[in-house]
């Protein structure tokens, strides 16, 4: 009955920024891979099957 009252718990984001256009989102969900290529120096294709491109909105002010 009163659970439909209770309030929802916001999802933690971790946002990195690294001088992108657009920083970087972890949700924690996905390992990360890239941590250890950096420590070998390994160079691998970027491979952009998992990459969200969140859009930007700019609203409009109002006048008065």
């Amino acid at each position: 009955m009163f659970w439909k009252w209770s309030k929802k718990k916001e999802q933690v984001y971790h946002v990195g920024n690294e001088d992108v256009a657009v920083p970087e989102v972890h949700t924690g969900k996905v390992a990360h891979e890239q941590a250890a290529q950096q420590d070998t120096g390994e160079k691998e294709n970027i491979h952009y099957e998992n990459v969200a491109i969140p859009e930007v909105h700019i609203p409009h002010k109002k006048k008065k």
